[in-house]
């Protein structure tokens, strides 16, 4: 076999069948094991007479090809094993993937269940170094919220900056006010959108927990953590869009007199040119089906209309397309 060299390489020829080759040149016999012949027969170096079973080596001027010959064949079956190195990579990313459930894209991983999904965010908390990034747009229960006021008010008290973006239907929601009036004085920071927006929790923007728009699971039954700092960085981007578009949760209502639409009259009259209906705007926006007749008969009574359909040719040339 070749010999290793200092530096943990195998050597092209080693010192044993070097100096084999020196004494069988000089005449010397070898028999079968002995060191260095299988290396100098194995580079062509060393040749046995089937008949009187003496071995011989090649003359000098040829010893140059031959290793050459041996150094290229060795070289070409290195390229085929490094071109096929990524296709097994891929391969084993996918075949893992099938088990796992995980997108070898992304390093995304789906996370089963509600529990699981809370005790890895605790877990990616309690290691935060400077933010949390939270979009929270469904409807957030007293329950929910009190899971995680320990786990906030520590992370805050660390110096990691926490910022919490809900749907403007939580301003009138008891359980919400009462969160905002507890984390906004030591730190956090709080603000709504009247528009739909993606469920998420960021970390770091180098890990993200978001709902599940693959095959559509509620997020009851769990939720994607992504692993990959580019998409989680992405993903923080996007928070950051929708967060500038946000209300701060303590700015004062506008005094424009002129404005008619409130921000979620505003929100609703956006799904409805998208083509939903009430009951899925409800659903969107965290509101019962009635909640949004209400407001929709108060925009129209407002504007002097009778019919929804007058509403939206109003919306669809009003400069209060324009607000959030």
């Amino acid at each position: 076999m070749a010999q290793e060299t200092q530096l943990g390489h195998a050597s092209l020829l080693s010192v044993e069948a070097r100096e084999l080759y020196a004494r069988l040149a000089a005449g010397e016999s070898a028999g079968p094991g002995t060191p260095g012949l299988a290396d100098l027969e194995r580079h062509g170096l060393a040749l046995r007479d089937p008949l009187s079973g003496l071995v011989t080596v090649v003359d000098l001027d040829h010893v140059e090809q031959r290793l050459r010959e041996s150094v290229s064949e060795a070289l070409a079956q290195s390229v085929e094993l490094f071109a096929e190195l990524p296709l097994v990579i891929r391969d084993l990313r996918a075949r893992r993937a099938v088990e796992e459930e995980t997108d070898p894209s992304t390093g995304a991983v789906f996370v089963k269940g509600t529990d699981a999904v809370n005790a890895l965010i605790s877990s990616a908390g309690d290691t935060a170094k400077s933010e949390i990034l939270c979009a929270q747009p469904g409807l957030r229960t007293r329950r929910m919220l009190t899971l995680t006021e320990d786990r906030d008010i520590r992370v805050l008290k660390r110096g990691v900056a926490i910022r919490t973006l809900y749907h403007v239907s939580g301003r009138t929601n008891p359980a919400v006010q009462d969160r905002v009036r507890l984390i906004a004085p030591i730190g956090g920071q709080f603000r709504t959108l009247a528009s739909p927006f993606l469920l998420m929790v960021l970390f770091d923007r180098r890990q993200a927990f978001l709902v599940d728009s693959v095959k559509g699971r509620p997020a009851q039954a769990g939720a994607w953590h992504v692993r990959d700092p580019a998409v989680a960085a992405f993903l923080s981007d996007v928070f950051e869009q929708q967060w500038n578009r946000g209300d701060d949760w303590f700015s004062p209502a506008p005094a424009d007199d002129d404005i008619v639409s409130t921000p979620l009259q505003r929100a609703i009259l956006r799904e409805l040119c998208a083509g939903h209906d009430q009951q899925q705007i409800a659903k969107a926006l965290g509101y019962s089906a009635r909640t949004i007749n209400a407001h929709l008969t108060d925009l129209r009574a407002r504007l002097g209309f009778r019919t929804v359909y007058q509403l939206v040719h109003w919306w669809a040339v009003s400069p209060e397309r324009e607000l959030t």
